[in-house]
């Protein structure tokens, strides 16, 4: 294995760190070497949510009013967001339920709010429905990004009240929402007009203080939310994510607070962080630079019973996730359980693989070269460690 692996990474900008089952140092290639991760990043925002918000923390999308309701109505309504990450429509809902990387995704229905208020016997709404997104802040649209990452749909505005994941979508087509808060409490006013209550939607606004809880909905437990996150490789889960972390332990749930606190506790949990820079979440940032020797002791950290998310949330060679489509009818499917990440020029994958003996490993390609080049190097190593010994 050690001869084939020299071959194959001689001259290409990438590392890779292999440990046995007993932890055991197998191979090292430039194991610290700073490199663009992409999304093999969010092994780490996993775990960190994990510590600071926990496995059974829910988000909680609240529609409030200025005063109880009198005889069915209210003057006005106001959609309030806790930044769920996965609330949504029905229609979004049944769009997303044939694809195979998304089985499985623990949606918030945003139905279930509709149908409160309907059975709460709210018949008049003269002012309308108005988002509420100030529960988190900072810059919707972060400045290390590109703006072709909101035309490509890869991710949004980033806001504490959305649906559908940042997008509206329409007959025969779909965008990114440039105003989440409106448009969530569009779509609210859609679902309570198809059950016979005329109300329209208003521009976003703070609710005012002292207002009344008419109907609420809570997301799945975040154990859940992060096994989907890592096993699609979910971007929109992963930047909200950090700003619900920054939220929780008292910041204004910016990204950059929440960066911060991710950066401060896994450093806390012993993942070794040397040359590691991170300015967002998903790893779509081309500024973020991560280690093989960091992503591989992420890889430990996710293997411990508290952390049991990671373990379950990573995709299976030839069945779920980002790994659905690949390895399939080789001795390798079903045997690699890995988290993968890609952009232009940027591949990586952090898992292990027990075809032979059983090897933990991450890897990370940053070669200015093509996606099917790149892909063919992954699978050269995977193809190597599948080997070790005499696999």
């Amino acid at each position: 294995m050690t001869t084939k692996l020299d071959g194959d990474l001689t001259g290409t900008d990438s590392c890779l760190d292999v440990t046995n089952a007993a932890g055991q140092v197998v191979y090292q290639h430039q194991p610290v070497a700073p490199l663009i991760p992409a999304s093999t990043q969010k092994l780490v925002v996993a775990e960190a949510a994990l510590a600071i918000l926990g496995p059974d923390y829910h988000f909680v999308t609240s529609v409030v009013a200025p005063a109880p309701p009198v005889d069915g109505q209210v003057a006005a309504l106001w959609l309030e967001g806790s930044g769920d990450p996965l609330l949504a429509t029905p229609g979004f809902i049944a769009s997303e339920t044939g694809r195979v990387r998304m089985a499985g995704y623990p949606w918030t229905p945003l139905s279930t709010l509709a149908n409160a208020l309907v059975a709460d016997g709210i018949k008049l709404v003269p002012g309308g429905i108005r988002g509420d997104a100030s529960y988190e802040s900072g810059p919707g649209f972060l400045p290390v990004w590109p703006a072709s990452y909101q035309e490509q749909e890869q991710i949004g505005v980033l806001s504490a009240l959305s649906v559908d994941e940042g997008q509206v979508t329409t007959p025969g087509h779909s965008s990114m929402a440039p105003d989440p808060p409106t448009n969530a409490a569009s779509q609210l006013a859609r679902l309570l007009q198809l059950q016979g209550l005329p109300v329209g939607s208003m521009p976003d606004q703070t609710a005012p203080p002292g207002s009344v809880i008419l109907a609420t909905v809570s997301s799945a437990p975040l154990g859940q939310i992060v096994e989907a996150m890592l096993r699609a490789s979910d971007d929109w889960i992963a930047e909200l994510l950090v700003r619900a972390i920054d939220k929780e332990v008292g910041g204004m749930g910016t990204t950059t607070g929440g960066v911060s606190v991710v950066m401060n506790t896994v450093a806390r949990l012993g993942i070794p962080l040397s040359s590691v820079h991170m300015d967002d979440g998903s790893g779509l940032s081309r500024t973020d630079r991560a280690t093989c020797q960091e992503l591989l002791a992420a890889l430990a950290l996710g293997a411990t019973p508290a952390y049991a998310p990671v373990q379950a949330g990573l995709a299976v060679a030839g069945q779920t996730g980002t790994l659905a489509d690949r390895y399939n009818r080789t001795p390798i499917a079903g045997k690699l359980l890995a988290k993968t990440g890609s952009l232009d020029g940027v591949a990586g994958m952090v898992g292990e693989i027990a075809v032979g003996a059983p090897l933990q490993f991450a890897y990370l390609d940053n070669d200015n070269v093509s996606v099917t080049v790149l892909y063919d190097r992954e699978d050269a190593v995977v193809d190597a460690l599948a080997a070790y010994p005499g696999g």
